[in-house]
């Protein structure tokens, strides 16, 4: 069993990709019509505009009766201190005792939201440039082939792909402009065990892919590409450094928790909703007992952490790789040499 502790992935990470914004960039001088929809580049999500004539109401912001404090001529703010006031919402610029926020003191006052008095905007989701990277599988990031994405990572070992949809994968690693690692990786398992099958199964797509072994260089520059006919997406990029945490033993059990939701009235009609889906897994590993410290201290460092969990390098049991975070570990010291660790992982849809 190994996990890839994952690097913060932070924008100036994102060198360039080929994938398209599907709505513009919210302006503080457009008036939004109800239902229309933009892109914040602070948080580089999607908003919905919930009233007509929505002007100057920046949908960044936390929206709630009381959330912010009126402003108070006695108080004294501090830098990007926020304030209630007239029914608008104002970011403190500066530091100190701040004269009354309005549109003439620009100097100490930030006009965030025009109309704080009812909610202006609807957070739907990631932006289609950024979906790959707000750590869930089911909100892809999605072009026409070829998609093409470019990372500047710094020191990696590992790369794990989610929610893939396309027929293969190219990765490419460069430092310093020279080509240190290139792989491509095909994305249709052919699972055949008899002739029936060799002729009329369908192939089974591969979701999920680890790439492990990558050089460690200071400017790793990380260069992925899926291709495949028509559309094809990424679910979620996690990249960082690979542990191993101990041998994963027979008798480990995988599965998944379904959210889709199944109704029966009273006269037995039952009526589904089909919906996300996350995998589950639990193990047991053996490991060196002069590993334990080791083991618990990354296991801890990595509490209510999403990261990729591989079972075992062998594509046969590729449900032990799990995207998400483990619900519990414990340590049996079972022999004097040799210790326990079981794990329960719960992926993230």
């Amino acid at each position: 069993m190994r996990v890839i502790k994952p690097k913060k992935f932070e924008p100036s990470m994102l060198i360039s990709t080929n994938a398209v914004e599907l709505y513009q960039n919210f302006s503080m001088t457009t008036s939004y019509s109800k239902g229309s929809r933009v892109i914040s580049n602070v948080t580089y999500r999607t908003y919905e505009s919930l009233t007509n004539s929505n002007i100057g109401n920046q949908p960044i912001w936390d929206w709630g009766v009381d959330l912010y404090p009126v402003y108070n001529a006695g108080s004294t703010y501090s830098v990007d201190d926020k304030v209630e006031y007239l029914n608008q919402l104002w970011r403190a610029k500066v530091a100190g005792a701040l004269a009354t926020p309005t549109t003439s003191n620009t100097t100490q006052w930030e006009l965030i939201i025009t109309d704080y008095s009812q909610q202006q905007w609807q957070d739907i989701g990631p932006s289609n440039k950024f979906a790959m990277f707000d750590g869930q599988t089911s909100t892809q990031t999605v072009s026409a082939a070829p998609l093409n994405v470019t990372l500047s990572t710094g020191i990696i070992n590992s790369l794990a792909l989610v929610g893939l949809l396309g027929s293969s994968v190219t990765v490419v690693v460069t430092s310093s402009g020279i080509e240190t690692y290139s792989s491509t990786i095909s994305l249709d398992s052919a699972e055949i065990s008899d002739w029936y099958q060799y002729y009329y199964e369908e192939a089974t797509p591969v979701y999920e892919i680890v790439v492990e072994g990558i050089p460690p260089y200071l400017d790793t520059e990380l260069n992925i590409t899926v291709n495949g006919s028509g559309n094809v997406a990424i679910g979620n990029i996690s990249f960082g450094t690979s542990y191993l945490l101990g041998t994963t033993e027979y008798g480990a059990t995988a599965g998944i928790v379904d959210y889709s939701t199944k109704d029966t009235d009273e006269f037995g009609t039952t009526t589904f909703v089909k919906r996300d889906f996350a995998k589950r897994m639990s193990a047991k590993l053996m490991l060196d007992n002069v590993q334990l410290r080791k083991v618990q201290n990354v296991l801890s460092d990595l509490r209510a952490t999403p990261c990729v969990w591989v079972g075992t390098d062998d594509a046969t049991y590729a449900p032990l790789v799990v995207y998400g975070f483990y619900r519990e570990f414990s340590l049996e010291i079972a022999y004097p040499t040799k210790s326990y660790c079981s794990l329960d992982i719960e992926g993230l849809t």
